[in-house]
């Protein structure tokens, strides 16, 4: 088989094979035409993709994310035949998975982040070998993210981080109602101590 452009000659019957619809890059040079296919298959949810992304109100890492919809598109896809049974259409099951991936991926994200991090005071004590006065109020304010609970904690760090209450609700799983409700909680116990 000779090859030039989209065009493909089979040498011993001189038959012409055309393929239209896409353009031959790095990513396609090595598929075969059913992988070439799938890969457009997926790529034609990629507008929903960023409509989900959009709607969870995801700010930073966006190009994870795609890859993320991208994986649930194939999952998806790939496991649709033997769900079709169930009524929903191909779009509705896509949208759904894709969604289900997008919300346990901010979840991941999230304990990791509440994991992994160190409070404040925990590097400013490391970073400046707090001394005298510094440790002394390094102490109090240990003492005041103590009264916190884990949820009023993370709103407090995550908001002298900069983020939003729609961030922190996006990246905590929970509703921006409820980012609400520990903002006001934390909020007056803070009051209550400082006087």
């Amino acid at each position: 088989m000779v090859s030039s452009g989209n065009t493909f000659r089979c040498i011993d019957t001189s038959q012409e094979i055309v393929m239209t619809g896409f353009e031959e890059n790095e990513e396609t040079e090595h598929m075969d035409a059913d992988d070439r296919a799938f890969d457009l298959r997926i790529r034609e949810y990629e507008p929903m993709i960023q409509s989900i992304i959009g709607r969870l109100n995801v700010r930073f890492d966006q190009d994870d994310y795609m890859q993320v919809g991208r994986l649930a598109v194939y999952n998806a896809l790939s496991t649709f035949d033997d769900i079709a049974a169930r009524g929903a259409t191909e779009s509705q099951f896509v949208y759904t998975r894709i969604y289900q991936r997008m919300i346990d991926e901010i979840r991941r994200v999230s304990r990791y982040t509440n994991n992994v991090s160190a409070t404040d005071d925990d590097v400013l004590m490391e970073n400046t070998g707090a001394a005298g006065g510094e440790a002394v109020l390094l102490a109090e304010l240990r003492g005041m993210l103590g009264t916190l609970d884990r949820r009023e904690r993370q709103w407090l760090l995550l908001t002298l981080d900069g983020y939003t209450v729609v961030e922190i609700a996006a990246a905590s799983g929970f509703s921006v109602s409820s980012v609400k409700n520990w903002r006001r909680s934390a909020r007056a116990k803070l009051g209550a101590l400082r006087g």
